[in-house]
C-alpha cells in the first residue's frame, strides 16, 4: 500500500478529465488537485487488502485504472457479495455501507481511490487498512473446476479463485479461451498461509493431481487451455519451483511438459466458474473423488 507519487497523480488527474462519467459521478479531478483524497496503489495482481468495517461511516472505492474485485463478508467470514470494478467495464466505483467487513483483490495492476464520509474527505488510516499476510501461486492443472476444488482441501490454503493466465488478449471470456486462440491456460490462483503450508508442499501436491508428461491434455480435456504450468509472481519462489521440478523429473523417463514461468497476466473467470464444484457437487470433474480426500488428509511434515 503506497501513497501515489506526484507524477502518477498527475497522470491520473489528466485521465480523469477525459471521462465525462467520472466528472459527473465523482468530480474527482478537482479533488485530485485539492489533494483531499486517499490512494491505494496495488502494484501487483493478486494483492489483497483486508479492510476493517468502519462503525459509523460509509465507504466508497473508485477505480482509476486496472481491475479490482470488491467483496463484502458476513460475520462468519463468508463472502456475502462480490463485484468487479474496472474502467474498461464502465463500473468505476462501489459504495459500501458502514459496519460491513470487506476486502479488495487486485486482479490487474491497479490504482484505487478510497474515501469516507462524503467525496474525498481525508480520514484516519491507522487501524482501518492493513495488508493481509500470505503468499500466492498460480497453478494450471487442466480443467480449473477440479483443480480449484483439490487445492481448497489442503490445510493452509486460505483462498482460491479460477481464471486465465499468460495469454495475449485483454479481458478474455471463457468462451474466447475455449477456442484455444487466446493463448491462455485455465489457472487456479492459490493464496496460502506460509506459516501453515509451504510452497514446496503445495507444488508436490500439484504434481500428484496432474500427468506432468502430457502436453495440452489432462484427463479427457484437451487443448492448449488445458496445459499445465506453474506461474509465479515472486522470483524468490523460483529456486523452490526448480527443486520440486528436479525431484519430479527423476520419477519420469519422458521430460516434463509443465511450464514454469513468471505470471505475465491473469484474468478472473466468470462467477459461474468460481467454486464450481461447491455449487455443483455432481458436476463434471476430471479428478477422482479419492484425490480430494487425499488432499484433505495430507499433512506437511515439519
Amino acid at each position: 500500500m503506497k501513497i501515489i507519487d506526484e507524477t502518477l497523480l498527475t497522470q491520473v488527474a489528466d485521465e480523469a478529465k477525459k471521462s465525462p462519467r467520472l466528472r459527473m459521478n465523482y468530480n474527482f479531478h478537482q479533488s485530485l488537485q485539492d489533494k483531499c483524497h486517499r490512494f491505494l496503489n496495488a502494484l501487483e495482481p493478486g494483492t489483497f487488502i483486508h479492510v476493517h468495517h468502519h462503525p459509523d461511516k460509509d465507504e466508497t472505492f473508485v477505480i482509476l485504472k486496472g481491475k479490482v474485485r470488491v467483496s463484502t463478508y458476513n460475520d462468519q467470514g463468508a463472502v456475502a457479495a462480490s463485484c468487479v470494478i474496472s474502467p474498461d467495464s464502465g463500473t468505476y466505483g462501489v459504495d459500501i455501507p458502514k459496519n460491513v467487513w470487506h476486502g479488495l483483490e487486485c486482479l490487474e495492476p491497479s490504482v484505487l481511490l478510497e474515501c469516507k464520509a462524503g467525496p474525498f474527505v481525508e480520514h484516519e488510516v491507522d487501524g482501518i487498512l492493513e495488508l493481509k499476510d500470505g503468499k500466492d501461486i498460480y497453478l494450471a492443472g487442466g480443467c480449473f473446476w477440479g483443480t480449484e476444488h483439490y487445492f481448497k482441501q489442503i490445510e493452509g490454503v486460505v483462498e482460491t479463485s479460477v481464471g486465465f493466465a499468460n495469454g495475449h488478449t485483454a479481458s478474455p471470456t471463457y468462451k474466447e479461451v475455449y477456442t484455444d486462440t487466446t493463448g491462455y491456460a485455465e489457472t487456479v490462483h492459490v493464496k496460502y498461509d506460509p506459516d501453515v503450508v509451504s510452497l514446496e508442499f503445495l507444488l508436490q501436491m500439484f504434481f500428484k493431481a496432474i500427468d506432468p508428461t502430457s502436453l495440452n491434455k489432462q484427463g479427457h480435456d484437451e487443448g492448449t487451455r488445458y496445459r499445465t504450468g506453474i506461474y509465479y509472481t515472486n522470483a524468490e519462489d523460483l529456486p523452490t519451483i526448480e527443486k520440486v521440478f528436479a525431484e519430479v523429473q527423476k520419477e519420469y523417463k519422458d521430460p516434463l511438459c509443465v511450464e514454469k514461468l513468471p505470471l505475465q497476466n491473469y484474468y478472473s473467470a466468470e462467477e459461474y466458474h468460481q467454486d464450481y464444484l461447491d455449487k455443483n457437487p455432481t458436476g463434471y470433474c476430471h479428478l477422482p473423488e479419492s484425490l480430494f480426500e487425499f488432499a484433505r488428509q495430507a499433512k506437511e511434515k515439519k
